[in-house]
C-alpha cells in the first residue's frame, strides 16, 4: 500500500511539473514588411516541412480620447489617433470591464450605425456604435453608465498566409498585407506545434513588437484607403471630440474575430493591468 502511494505521488508530481512547464518567445523581428521572424526558446524545434499553428497579427490602434456624453449617460465619445480603413476588420475591447466589447468591419463606406449581434437581451454592454468619421466613434450602451473613467483598445486584423521554419527554433510568419513602418503591433499565439506535432505551451500568449522606421519593403506597400464617410454625419460631435483631443493627452497604452478571441485578448490585457498594479 505504501509503495502504491509513493508511485501515485511520483506520477502526480510528474504530471504537475510537465503541465506547468512552458516554453518562451525570445525575440520577435519584422525582418521586412512581409515577414515576421519569431524566435522561441532553445527547447523548441519546428518542422522544416509544415508548421501547424494559428498566430494572429493585430495592429494596436491608439485611442487618444474617450469621455461620457454630458447629456446621454449611455453614450461615450471616442477618438482615435489612427484612421479606420476601408475593408478592414476591428475589435473594440474595453480594458476595465470584460463585457464591454464589439467586433465590426468597415467596408467601402463608413456605416452610420453598427449593432452588436453578440449582445444578448439580458447582458450589459455595448449595444451599438456610430462611426462618424475615420477617427471618431460613438459608443452606445444598453444601461446608464455610472463611471467616468474609460480605457479602450482597438485592434485591427493583419491577415497572414502561413508559417515556415528550417528545422530549428525560429519560425517565419508570412503576412498577406504589408506591415507599416514605425508601427505598433501585437502578436497573439492561439496555437503552435513543434516538429512532433505536440502543442506548445508558452508563458505568454500576447507579445508587443514595433516595426522600424526603415523597414525593408519586400513587397509593394499596400495603398492606405480611408473609408468614406456618409453625408449624414454628426458634425457637432466631430467638433466636440476634436476640441477635447487638443486639451487631453494621448492615453497611449471584427466580425472575423470570434467571441473566444475577444475574450482571450480582453482577459490578457486585464491580467496585465492587474499585475502591473
Amino acid at each position: 500500500m505504501k509503495n502504491i502511494k509513493i508511485l501515485l505521488f511520483l506520477i502526480f508530481s510528474f504530471l504537475l511539473t510537465s503541465n506547468t512547464y512552458a516554453s518562451s518567445i525570445e525575440k520577435i523581428d519584422a525582418i521586412d514588411n512581409n515577414t515576421v521572424e519569431i524566435t522561441a526558446s532553445d527547447d523548441v524545434v519546428f518542422s522544416d516541412t509544415f508548421v501547424e499553428g494559428d498566430i494572429k497579427i493585430l495592429k494596436d490602434m491608439k485611442v487618444s480620447y474617450s469621455e461620457k456624453d454630458s447629456t446621454n449617460s449611455r453614450k461615450v465619445l471616442l477618438n482615435l489617433s489612427d484612421d479606420l480603413l476601408a475593408n478592414n476588420s476591428y475589435s473594440l475591447i474595453t480594458i476595465l470591464w470584460a463585457e464591454w466589447n464589439i467586433d465590426f468591419k468597415i467596408w467601402n463606406h463608413l456605416d452610420w450605425e453598427i449593432t452588436n449581434p453578440m449582445l444578448r437581451e439580458w447582458d450589459k454592454g455595448i449595444e451599438k456604435i456610430n462611426i462618424i468619421d475615420s477617427k471618431t466613434i460613438e459608443l452606445y450602451y444598453n444601461y446608464d453608465l455610472t463611471d467616468d473613467l474609460f480605457e479602450f483598445k482597438i485592434l485591427s486584423d493583419i491577415p497572414t498566409t502561413g508559417l515556415f521554419s528550417e528545422w530549428n527554433n525560429v519560425v517565419d510568419l508570412w503576412i498577406k498585407w504589408n506591415l507599416e513602418k514605425n508601427t505598433d503591433y501585437i502578436l497573439m499565439i492561439l496555437s503552435l506545434e513543434d516538429i512532433n506535432w505536440n502543442p506548445l505551451v508558452f508563458d505568454e500568449d500576447l507579445y508587443d513588437f514595433k516595426t522600424s522606421a526603415d523597414l525593408v519593403e519586400d513587397v509593394e506597400a499596400k495603398d492606405v484607403v480611408l473609408a468614406a464617410a456618409k453625408e449624414d454625419t454628426n458634425t457637432w460631435n466631430v467638433e466636440q471630440v476634436a476640441l477635447a483631443t487638443e486639451e487631453t493627452p494621448d492615453t497611449g497604452s471584427a466580425t472575423w474575430v470570434l467571441v473566444l478571441l475577444t475574450i482571450i485578448v480582453n482577459a490578457a490585457f486585464f491580467l496585465r493591468k492587474k499585475l502591473i498594479k
